[in-house]
């Protein structure tokens, strides 16, 4: 059953106890409330429809407004990188580790902020899926390591077709 509206809750109610007064009906009657839930989310130019068995929403026991939170919209987004098949921040980070580069480093080496690289980790933006691919081959292969190396990348790399031998070969 779907509620007849959704709000987004203030950022810091979070913290506050029960009953919260509802954005919508104004009475002090939302409450969490543990039910499956089901949205549509947007990634990339695409939506996916995100189905979370299990999870507590704060909801108007007047009006049945959902208050998204900011544990709700967590889940919600945690969801959606299963879903799409993202990293996790903490594959990124623990990627970035194993190699032992710090954000900086790796932000040159991909041609990105530093600040995009910490904005990863910490789960405040999602990569599209592009550089979710890039991280993955630059995780992985050493050879994609090799030859990505930010300011003292050959210039002419991918400008021309060079015969090569296959990485299954070499």
């Amino acid at each position: 059953m779907m509620p007849e509206q959704l709000t987004l809750g203030p950022r810091k109610q979070g913290g506050r106890p029960f009953p919260w007064p509802c954005p919508n009906c104004l009475e002090e009657a939302v409450r969490p409330e543990r039910m499956s839930y089901t949205c549509n989310a947007a990634h990339d130019g695409r939506t996916y429809q995100i189905e979370i068995p299990e999870i507590d929403i704060p909801k108007c026991q007047s009006c049945g407004t959902l208050v998204i939170t900011n544990s709700v919209d967590d889940r919600i987004i945690q969801a959606l990188r299963a879903r799409v098949r993202l990293l996790t921040p903490e594959q990124i980070r623990g990627g970035r580790e194993a190699l032992g580069l710090k954000s900086k480093e790796l932000a040159e080496k991909l041609g990105v902020a530093a600040e995009t690289i910490s904005r990863w980790e910490s789960g405040g933006i999602i990569q599209s899926r592009a550089m979710d691919n890039f991280l993955r081959i630059y995780f992985a292969v050493p050879e994609a390591r090799a030859v990505l190396r930010g300011a003292e990348q050959n210039p002419d790399l991918g400008t021309t077709t060079i015969p090569t031998t296959p990485l299954s070969q070499a």
